[in-house]
């Protein structure tokens, strides 16, 4: 017999690649990318969502999907379908991926602060320091 709790587990160490790379690494399960989870016999049958209809990582997440619940003892088969019928958005976060979101969005504002309308302002010619002409 599966159980549940180890798959649950298995979901919450594999992390969303755009939030690792944007260092706020979140599990697929804290960013609510999980849709429907179904256990039955020996096999886990999952749907999932991407972030956007437009993710390249939705592969590379279905096989982490496939290696760390197929390690689960007890998992025969794992079947991982891509849910399209909703888009994923912000308000599906858990309460511990929105704390760690937050957090990163904090660290972010303290190193590079903006300034209310700095879009607005111009940068004299020569003074730039990141390599554009102009």
């Amino acid at each position: 017999m599966i159980d549940k709790a180890e798959v649950d587990a298995a979901l919450a160490a594999i992390y969303d690649p755009c939030s690792v790379q944007a260092n706020a690494a979140i599990s697929i399960a804290d960013m609510g990318l999980v849709t429907a989870l179904n256990i039955e016999g020996d096999a886990v049958h999952m749907r999932i969502r991407a972030t956007s209809p437009w993710c390249t990582m939705i592969g590379s997440i279905m096989q982490a999907i496939e290696t760390k619940v197929g390690a689960v003892a007890g998992v025969r088969t794992v079947a991982v379908e891509i849910e399209r019928e909703t888009n994923w958005s912000e308000a599906d976060l858990s309460p511990q991926g929105r704390e760690t979101l937050q957090g990163a969005r904090a660290r972010s504002r303290a190193a590079y602060p903006v300034r209310p309308r700095q879009w607005q302002e111009r940068i004299p010619k020569g003074e730039r320091n990141d390599g554009s002409i102009g």
